[in-house]
C-alpha cells in the first residue's frame, strides 16, 4: 500500500512538472510574440540615419526601410552617400542587393542577413527588423523590471548567431540584445533607448551597437510608422532596381 501511495506522488510530481515546464515555454513565446508585435509590427517604414565608428574614423550614412512581416523588406541607402540608390531586398528566404554601378540585382545568400551592412554596427536582419525572427526557440525569466529572454537558433536556420540574450521591459520594450557566435562568445551588444509613444506602442528610436572590436554604431530612426498599407507586390526587384 505505501509503494503504491510512493509512486503515485512520484507520477503526480512528474505530472507537474511536465505541467510547469510547458507553461514556462508557452509563457516565453508569449513573451517573444508581444516583443516582436512592439518592435516589428504588421508593416514598417521610417528613415534611419547611422553614425558608424570605425578604427577610430566616424562615417555617417541615411537609409529608408519598408518591411512587410518578417518575410519581406527593401532597403534603400539615400544621398549623400556615394552609394545613393543601392539596396537590398528581401522576400521570404531569397536576398538581393542592387548597386546603380553595376546596374542590376545580385541575389545574396540568406546568411548574409547577419552581415553588418557597413562592415559593423546593425547587421541587414536588424534593419529588415527580422532579429526575433521564428528560427529561434525561446525560454524567459522574470529580471527585475523585465525578463531576460533567450533564444537559441533552430539546428538548421539561416542564421549566424548561435544565441541570443534580449532585455525587455514589463512593456514588452526592447532594452538590450547580446548576440553570441556558434562557440558562445559575445559578438556585439545592442542598447535601445529613446523610447516614444506612438499610439499604444512604446518603441525605441536610438539603438547603440558596439562589438567586440571597439567598433560603435548610433541608430537613429526618425518618423517611425506601423501597420502602414502596403502590399507584398511592393517588395520587387523592379523596385529595388528603379533609379529615382
Amino acid at each position: 500500500m505505501k509503494r503504491s501511495i510512493l509512486l503515485w506522488a512520484i507520477l503526480m510530481m512528474a505530472t507537474l512538472c511536465a505541467v510547469s515546464t510547458q507553461a514556462q515555454k508557452l509563457d516565453a513565446q508569449a513573451i517573444l510574440d508581444r516583443v516582436r508585435s512592439t518592435w516589428q509590427g504588421e508593416s514598417f517604414h521610417a528613415v534611419l540615419r547611422l553614425d558608424l565608428t570605425l578604427s577610430g574614423q566616424t562615417e555617417s550614412h541615411v537609409l529608408e526601410v519598408w518591411t512587410l512581416g518578417e518575410d519581406y523588406a527593401l532597403i534603400r541607402i539615400l544621398p549623400p552617400n556615394p552609394d545613393a540608390g543601392a539596396g537590398y531586398l528581401k522576400v521570404k528566404d531569397d536576398l538581393w542587393y542592387y548597386s546603380p554601378d553595376v546596374g542590376m540585382a545580385i541575389e545574396l545568400p540568406a546568411i548574409a542577413l547577419g552581415d553588418a551592412l557597413f562592415g559593423a554596427g546593425p547587421s541587414l536582419s536588424d534593419l529588415s527588423r527580422s532579429t526575433l525572427s521564428d528560427d529561434y526557440d525561446a525560454t524567459a525569466v522574470a529580471d527585475g523590471d523585465g525578463y531576460l529572454l533567450t533564444l537559441i537558433p533552430h539546428p538548421d536556420a539561416p542564421v549566424v548567431y548561435g544565441k541570443l540574450e534580449i532585455r525587455v521591459d514589463l512593456d514588452y520594450v526592447l532594452e538590450q540584445i547580446v548576440y553570441y557566435d556558434q562557440r558562445g562568445e559575445v559578438v556585439r551588444t545592442a542598447i535601445f533607448s529613446h523610447v516614444v509613444k506612438l499610439g499604444e506602442r512604446s518603441f525605441p528610436t536610438q539603438i547603440i551597437v558596439e562589438d567586440t572590436r571597439g567598433d560603435r554604431a548610433v541608430e537613429r530612426i526618425e518618423d517611425p510608422q506601423f501597420d502602414i498599407a502596403i502590399d507584398p507586390s511592393f517588395f520587387s526587384l523592379d523596385r529595388l532596381e528603379e533609379r529615382k
